[in-house]
């Protein structure tokens, strides 16, 4: 009886050796599994954050400058944009945009000749003398005018531009006359004070 139950206590012993060591090959396989799978996993690149410019506000737009109903010589341009910051954009078109393309002064499409010139205020396309031609005067912000040449953007369609007309800093606005006994016209600056400066022989370039 004591040697039979000595035999039962050994194989309950062996058992239980037998026992613990599946479970531990169970583990170390589970573990093993587990750690390839970790090292299987791909990291995904971390998404960059896309920060989106502000839109510039539009200050001021002129469009329909060159149509087929007008007596003025076609100045090539599609449209005028003055923008929030002071930046004047110009969209050229037949030869002043090739001349714009030759002479790498194209971005996106347009053109910014009063770039050097500083920040512009306001905007005008007027009129002046009888033969039909027309120009851009823009108002900087130190009060000064900046003109772009006429003849060289009508007859040459290359963008020269001329700053500080007439030598004051004081302009708050440009206006466009018509003479009264002739089919002339006439710019002036006018001044903070007042004052209505002629610039016919400013922009007779």
């Amino acid at each position: 009886m004591t040697q039979k139950k000595r035999l039962l206590g050994l194989l309950s012993l062996l058992l239980a050796l037998a026992l613990s060591m599946m479970l531990a090959a169970c583990g170390t396989k589970t573990g093993e599994e587990t750690e390839g799978a970790e090292d299987t996993q791909v990291e995904e690149p971390a998404q960059e954050e896309t920060v989106e410019e502000p839109v510039m506000e539009v200050v001021k737009a002129i469009e329909e400058i060159d149509t087929e109903d007008m007596n003025d010589l076609p100045l090539q341009i599609e449209s005028i944009t003055l923008f929030e910051d002071g930046t004047l954009r110009i969209v050229p078109v037949e030869d002043l945009l090739k001349n714009a393309e030759t002479n790498n002064e194209l971005v996106d499409g347009a053109i910014y000749p009063f770039e050097d010139s500083g920040k512009v205020k306001d905007v005008f396309l007027v009129r002046f003398g009888n033969g039909g031609y027309r120009t851009i005067i823009c108002l900087m912000d130190d009060g000064s005018l900046s003109a772009m040449s006429a003849k060289e953007l009508i007859e040459d369609h290359i963008t020269v531009i001329w700053d500080n007309l007439t030598g004051r800093d004081t302009y708050v606005s440009v206006e466009e006359r018509l003479a009264e006994d002739s089919d002339a016209y006439g710019v002036v600056g006018i001044t903070e004070d007042g004052e209505e400066i002629d610039l016919d022989f400013s922009l007779d370039f």
